[in-house]
């Protein structure tokens, strides 16, 4: 060890030292983030937490990475604000965080809450942009390195993240004539994660350019291993930067937060900080009252945000969508890249791999030039003229009442899908909002919108007209256990009576309705297309009564449309306005008739394949692997019993008669026992080995559960001819030579599951 390493060895631990209660309250932390997946297991909706496990290479250490919805970072109660989080079990069966993120933190909302509850000294850093990289150690001397959630599986064509951070640490550690080893060691044994940002334009690029010299990885920080943030100071994670190869990062300490404010205003009248462009800074303090540290955003829209847009509405116009912008400059990139995309289409060849962003954007600037057109616009568009709520939810959550409430408070426009009485109600649906906008600048589209087609179509037509439109989710989160959410909400549905338009208690098969759409309700995803259209997710307990929910939508929307926040005796009258609303229209629903029966399961089988592929690692994968690269395993799985395609039958008429007054009022629970994987390159399946009671028997010749098929062109309904041809005696001999590939895995013992026999509707 040289004497800086020893100096800083003693100043490491003259900061802090991980004690034992801290080990022991991580220990806890993660038992209880394994808990949460537990239940997410029994019920597969809209769980916000998110496990992915990994086996180290070349140690074979087991890793979970843990992951939540962007939004879920913002909720009052959430098991660990951590973003980034890696773990595992010791041979002592304790569970340790071997990486550890920043908590999330957001853009600085306002000064004067900074000033009161923050403490000097304030470490202002330059934020660099490019992807995050973690590095910490394992045992035996084994270096992890991490993207955000990822260790860089799965990425069988285009380097992982987390590989090319590795790449660059080893050339740092080269140059300094460092081991990886060593680092390694020194991070495990001090319980530290080191926190880089990864700059490499030949990589990925992003907004702002990086020149090959200035490539590489740039570390901001050092955290310690704990289940709270704790984080060395700028001074120290620079001379560590220095020691071990890695690119410093700039950093400036201000006294006080005026002084920050007064800083960061300079540069941004100045447009650049030592004459380079920047995203922003990261400023780093305390809480005054509690020590803990705290971080904050300081980021600039011009030219970092609107670059940004333009990359976005590029990316948008490849994947043939309507863009959305708030920069004036952006209409005419939106008029240039719809051309440049239609006659030089090899420029963006490289677009959606983040290749070329920086190229294209300097053309268009020159273009700007050209046409005498200022490239610095200072002014935004009056951002976010229109307004659209949009609940996410299932029957009998409240968000009606919850509509007309805030309509009556704030004067929105309310348009119900359930007042609709046309025969094409989505398209009517849609073109109500659009004339309600006409007057209002705030519109509720009251739907359930529980499916993600739901929510992509309105958006769609939404955007169409006004593209540069707030959209924010009123989200009823539904990660509770789905029996439980049936019994509150179904109770909430006979207790409203006939205050209704079409679903009341009269219906005898009300509750199977009820069911329908639980079974469907598809949770909301940052990581999905449609879902990153939300500006803005307010995150909603099912659980909560009307006053609580509406109490809590009325002050994330304070800051987010600048509302003010009425008295209490406005807002108990417009709550006993919405509980008394009586509806005009009342809708002779004919029940449609099931497109199948079948049995609905709440239960993770990806996380059980998943955990099942790497305890048998003997086992060909490449058919999962390809499932999940692809995204074709969806959350939902059910067995088929009988499909209305085969009603002709008289065997099926019979079956189908039975499944009808069997699910009448309550669905029946049954347990099934699966036995067998079976799979071929295009298609996964379990088989079914029997169900109690045996009274439920499937038509199918082969009763399974179709995991997923690697892509749109491959039917599920193909599971069934790939079973039959294995399985069925009479059909071995057909077509023996397509289906020879198919592998028939049993398992180690019975994968018994419970589910209910439910009508599905199409």
């Amino acid at each position: 060890m040289t004497e800086l390493s020893r100096a800083k060895k003693v100043r490491l631990e003259q900061m802090y030292t991980v004690t034992e209660r801290d080990l022991q309250v991580a220990h806890e932390l993660i038992q209880r983030l394994y808990e949460k997946c537990k239940e997410k297991g029994k019920t597969r909706k809209a769980g916000s937490i998110r496990r992915s496990d990994y086996t180290h290479k070349p140690s074979g250490i087991a890793i979970s990475s843990w992951k939540m919805n962007d939004w879920d970072y913002k909720k009052r109660e959430v098991l660990t604000p951590a973003r980034g989080l890696f773990t595992r079990q010791t041979d002592e069966h304790q569970y340790e965080i071997v990486i550890r993120g920043y908590d999330k933190f957001f853009n600085i909302g306002e000064w004067e809450s900074i000033i009161e509850n923050t403490e000097s000294p304030y470490e202002i850093t330059a934020k660099e942009n490019g992807c995050i990289i973690f590095i910490g150690g394992l045992p035996n001397d084994n270096i992890l390195v991490t993207s955000k959630h990822s260790m860089g599986e799965l990425q069988n064509v285009v380097i992982a993240h987390a590989q090319k951070g590795e790449e660059w640490l080893d050339k740092h550690l080269d140059q300094v004539g460092k081991r990886k080893q060593d680092l390694a060691r020194f991070l495990y044994i001090n319980k530290l994660t080191a926190v880089a940002e990864l700059c490499d334009d030949s990589f990925e690029e992003h907004v702002l350019p990086y020149t090959f010299e200035r490539s590489g990885l740039y570390l901001h920080g050092l955290n310690y291993n704990t289940a709270d943030l704790k984080t060395c100071p700028s001074e120290y994670v620079n001379e560590f930067a220095k020691e071990w190869g890695f690119i410093p990062i700039i950093y400036y300490v201000r006294n006080s937060a005026n002084e920050v404010k007064e800083f960061t205003d300079k540069v941004k009248e100045n447009g650049a900080l030592n004459g380079k462009p920047i995203e922003g800074f990261v400023v780093r303090t305390k809480i005054k009252y509690t020590g803990q540290d705290f971080f904050f955003k300081v980021k600039y829209e011009e030219p970092y945000l609107m670059y940004r847009e333009w990359r976005e509405i590029t990316k948008a116009l490849l994947n043939k969508k309507e863009p959305k912008f708030t920069y004036p400059t952006s209409k005419y990139y939106i008029s240039w890249a719809k051309e440049k995309i239609r006659t030089e289409p090899d420029l963006f060849e490289g677009y959606q791999h983040n290749h070329g962003i920086i190229h294209v954007r300097n053309i268009f600037l020159e273009h700007l030039n050209k046409e005498g057109m200022s490239q610095h616009i200072p002014e935004r568009c009056e951002l976010f003229k229109k307004t659209l709520l949009v609940p996410v939810a299932t029957i009998g959550c409240g968000k009606t009442t919850i509509a007309l409430a805030l309509a009556s408070l704030f004067k929105f426009g309310h348009i119900q899908n359930d007042n609709i009485t046309s025969k094409n109600t989505r398209s009517e649906f849609h073109n109500s909002i659009l004339k309600e906008f006409d007057n209002k600048d705030v519109v509720i589209a009251d739907r359930n919108n529980h499916v993600r087609q739901l929510r992509q179509s309105l958006i769609e037509s939404i955007t169409n007209r006004y593209p540069d439109i707030r959209i924010v989710a009123l989200y009823w989160n539904h990660s509770t256990n789905i029996n439980e959410i049936f019994e509150m909400t179904s109770q909430r549905v006979a207790l409203r009576g006939r205050n209704h338009q079409s679903l009341t208690p009269d219906n005898p098969k009300y509750k199977s309705v009820i069911w329908g759409f639980l079974d469907k309700f598809e949770p909301l995803d940052s990581n999905n297309g449609v879902d990153n259209y939300f500006d803005h997710v307010i995150d909603l307990d099912i659980h909560n009564d009307v006053r609580t929910n509406l109490l809590f939508i009325i002050e994330e929307l304070r800051s987010i449309l600048g509302i003010e926040k009425p008295d209490d005796s406005q807002i108990d009258t417009a709550i006993e306005h919405a509980m008394n609303y009586k509806p005009t229209i009342r809708k002779n629903v004919k029940q449609p008739k099931p497109s199948y029966y079948g049995i609905t399961f709440d239960y993770d089988f990806n996380n059980f394949l998943k955990q099942y592929f790497d305890d048998h690692s003997n086992v060909d994968s490449g058919t999962f692997e390809k499932l999940i690269q692809n995204d074709r395993i969806r959350p939902e799985h059910h067995v088929t019993l009988a499909h209305a395609a085969d009603f002709p039958s008289k065997e099926c008429k019979v079956v189908w008669k039975e499944f009808e007054e069997m699910c009448g009022e309550e669905p029946p629970q049954v347990r099934v026992f699966f036995d067998k994987l079976v799979f071929d390159s295009r298609i996964m399946a379990l088989v079914v080995k029997k169900i109690e009671p045996p009274s439920i028997k499937s038509m199918n010749k082969v009763p399974h559960l179709t995991i997923g098929t690697v892509d749109s062109s491959v039917k599920p309904r193909e599971a069934n001819t790939m079973l039959e041809s294995v399985f069925d005696d009479m059909l071995q001999g057909k077509n023996k030579k397509k289906w020879a590939d198919v592998k028939v895995i049993s398992l180690d013992s019975d994968l018994i599951i419970t589910g209910r026999v439910q009508p599905h509707y199409n």
